[in-house]
């Protein structure tokens, strides 16, 4: 009999409870159509704002990516979550046990920083590399071809979501570079026959000079 007359009472008191909570959401209703210009009240933890995830690189950052000849090399299959710089030089001492490296360019992704997956090498003899196809760096398989037979070797296509470098192109550095390597080539200074004070000398000082264009 205790226990039944102990159930009423909380039972007694439950009702109450939930009377005065209605009441009390009655009476915010009110407030509310009332005073339509109060601040929305919301409890929901608040939605922490996500911007564009962005680091300060760029592929074209480095000029690994000029002057690749065509002979250079296209290898996959290595780690691609070391910075681009650990990534070049595991690659470069890899490939050095099979002949002089002289280039490598790591193509990444600028809008993260890391690899695209793949890389070109110009070494001095581009068939020793090749045997290096099947060989492991690092615990990964490498796969290694000849870089034209790939799309991948010169098209900066899949790179155009840098806003810094869409509107970049290699092959104009590069026909820059060429003609500075020209003007430098022809800056030499000529050789003078005769005295610098004598006619022959002034005049073959003149015709040895590169033309301005």
């Amino acid at each position: 009999m205790q226990m039944e007359k102990s159930d009423k009472q909380e039972i007694e008191k439950l009702r109450k409870s939930l009377k005065e909570m209605s009441q009390t959401i009655k009476e915010l209703r009110e407030i509310i159509q009332t005073r339509p210009n109060l601040p929305v009240i919301s409890f929901r933890p608040p939605k922490k704002k996500v911007g564009p995830i962005y680091h300060n690189v760029c592929n074209f950052d480095d000029k690994d990516h000029l002057g690749l000849s065509d002979d250079a090399l296209f290898v996959q299959g290595f780690d691609i979550s070391p910075p681009r710089h650990e990534i070049k030089t595991a690659l470069w001492n890899h490939f050095s046990s099979c002949g002089k490296v002289y280039q490598i360019y790591v193509p990444i992704a600028c809008s993260s920083g890391a690899s695209l997956g793949y890389a070109f090498i110009d070494m001095k003899d581009e068939t020793k590399g090749l045997t290096l196809s099947g060989s492991h760096l690092g615990g990964r398989k490498l796969h290694v071809m000849m870089a034209r037979y790939r799309s991948e070797f010169g098209c900066s296509s899949n790179l155009s979501s840098c806003q810094r470098c869409r509107t970049y192109k290699p092959w104009l550095v590069e026909r820059a570079l060429s003609k500075a390597r020209f003007a430098k080539h022809w800056r030499r200074k000529p050789q003078t026959v005769g005295t610098p004070y004598s006619k022959i000398g002034r005049f073959t000082a003149i015709i040895g000079r590169p033309l301005k264009l």
